[in-house]
C-alpha cells in the first residue's frame, strides 16, 4: 500500500501572544519552536503547527480530519488522522506537513478506519502503529507500504478479541530493538461506553522489531493506558484512568513502566487525586496531570505531584486550573515551564488558549502567566520538538 493523498485546503495562522500579522510560512527546519501542536474542532476540521513557549509559531488550518494526534519518536513527527486511518509526516522542527509523506494505515481493500494512534520510528526507519479498532501492529516500510501486521486478536488478551492498542515506544534493550505496546483491554460491549474488565488486566507487550514476534508481556497494576506514553528518567508513564465515570477506583491513576526489567509500579492512585487522570506530563521534580470528574461532563483540572515520592502536591479539591468540561487537553514541559491546552469555548467568538506555567526553580509550585498563547482552534496534543 503507497503513499495516499492528505485532504488539506491550508492556510497559516500566526500563533502569538497580542500579535494579528499574517506570517509566511516558516522554512522546513528553521523554526526554533519548543513544540508542536495539533488542533480539531472534532467535527471535520483540523490544523498543525508549532510554537515556543513565548507564543510565536505558525499553525496550519484546512486538514479534514475529526480526530486528529501526533506522535514523535526517532527524531520525526507524525499528525495521525485517527478517524480516516491516515498518517501525515510532517517537519518535526515547525509543524508542517511533508510533500508526499502520508501513510495509510487502513486494511486494503477494507472500508473504515483501522484508528491508528500512535507511531514509532525502527532504526530502519520503518514505523510501528498500533491499531485500536483493529487487533494489530503494523510494519509501514519506507516505501509506504504495509510490510507486516502481527496480530493481537489472541482472546488471552483480550476475552473480545481486540485488546484496543494504544500507545508504542521502541527502545533498545541490551542492545535489541524492542517494540513496547499498550493494551487498554477494554470490554467493547458495556454499555454505554467500553471500560475494563474487572478481572482482566491491562498489558504490556514487548515484540522483537528485527522478527515481529512478541517475546514479551507484562499485566499492569492499572486498567485503560489512555492516551500515549510519556517518556521520562527511562521509564514510560501512563496515565490510567480505568472507567471515566469513577473516581474511586483502586487500580487507576498513573504507573510507570521500565523497558529494562518490564515491571511497572501504580505510582499514583486516582483515589488520591480525588479524579480521573486523563494525561501526565513530568520533569524533574515535578510532575503534572490532567484529571477528570466522574460527572457527565467528564470536567478537567490540572493538578501536581511528586514523582520521586509518588505523592499528590495539589488534588481535584484543590486544583491549580480547572474547567466546566472536557476541556484540558495536551500538557507538555519545555524546561521549567508548563504548556497546557484548554478547548473551552471562548467568549464571543475568538481563539482557543494555551496557559504557561512557570514552576519554582527545583520545586513543583506552578504560577501561571497572565497571557496566554492563541490558538485558532481548540487544542488537543503537543509533542516537543527534537
Amino acid at each position: 500500500m503507497k503513499r495516499v493523498g492528505l485532504l488539506l485546503a491550508m492556510t497559516g495562522t500566526l500563533i502569538a501572544c497580542g500579535s494579528n500579522t499574517p506570517p509566511a510560512p516558516p522554512a522546513a527546519g528553521s523554526c526554533g519552536y519548543d513544540a508542536l501542536v495539533a488542533g480539531s474542532d472534532y467535527i471535520g476540521g483540523s490544523g498543525v503547527g508549532g510554537f515556543t513557549a513565548t507564543g510565536r509559531g505558525f499553525f496550519s488550518t484546512g486538514i479534514v480530519s475529526g480526530d486528529p494526534a501526533l506522535a514523535a519518536s526517532n527524531g520525526r513527527a507524525f499528525l495521525i488522522l485517527r478517524d480516516v486511518g491516515h498518517i501525515a509526516e510532517i517537519d518535526p522542527y515547525c509543524g508542517t506537513p511533508l510533500d508526499g509523506g502520508v501513510y495509510s494505515a487502513n486494511v486494503p481493500g477494507a472500508a473504515g478506519t483501522t484508528d491508528p494512534q500512535d507511531v514509532a520510528v525502527a532504526p530502519d526507519g520503518t514505523l510501528w502503529v498500533p491499531r485500536y479498532d483493529d487487533p494489530s501492529v503494523i510494519q509501514i516500510g519506507t516505501d509506504g507500504g504495509i510490510e507486516q501486521t502481527i496480530s493481537l486478536s489472541s482472546t488471552s488478551y483480550d476475552p473480545d478479541g481486540n485488546p484496543n492498542a494504544s500507545a508504542i515506544s521502541i527502545v533498545q534493550v541490551n542492545g535489541v530493538a524492542k517494540a513496547f505496546v499498550a493494551l487498554e483491554v477494554l470490554n467493547d460491549h458495556a454499555l454505554p461506553l467500553p471500560a475494563p474488565y474487572p478481572n482482566n488486566p491491562s498489558l504490556i507487550l514487548q515484540i522483537d522489531v528485527s522478527t515481529g514476534h512478541i517475546d514479551g508481556q507484562t499485566s499492569l497494576q492499572g486498567r485503560n493506558p489512555f492516551g500515549l506514553f510519556f517518556p521520562y528518567g527511562g521509564a514510560l508513564w501512563m496515565a490510567e484512568p480505568g472507567d471515566f465515570s469513577s473516581t474511586t477506583e483502586p487500580l487507576a491513576g498513573i504507573e510507570t513502566f521500565d523497558p529494562q526489567t518490564q515491571t511497572s509500579k501504580l505510582l499514583v492512585r486516582e483515589v488520591a487525586f480525588g479524579a480521573s487522570v486523563a494525561e501526565v506530563a513530568v520533569t524533574s521534580g515535578c510532575g503534572a496531570a490532567i484529571v477528570a470528574d466522574a460527572t457527565s461532563k467528564n470536567a478537567t483540572s490540572l493538578v501536581t505531584f511528586d514523582p520521586d515520592a509518588g505523592t499528590p502536591l495539589t488534588t481535584a479539591a484543590n486544583p491549580i486550573l480547572t474547567t466546566s468540561g472536557y476541556d484540558l487537553q495536551a500538557m507538555l514541559w519545555v524546561g521549567d515551564t508548563l504548556l497546557v491546552g484548554d478547548r473551552t469555548m471562548p467568549a464571543g467568538g475568538g481563539q482557543y488558549a494555551v496557559h504557561a506555567f512557570d514552576r519554582t526553580a527545583g520545586g513543583c509550585v506552578l504560577t501561571k502567566r497572565p497571557d496566554v498563547i492563541s490558538l485558532p482552534l481548540p487544542p488537543v496534543a503537543f509533542q516537543p520538538t527534537p
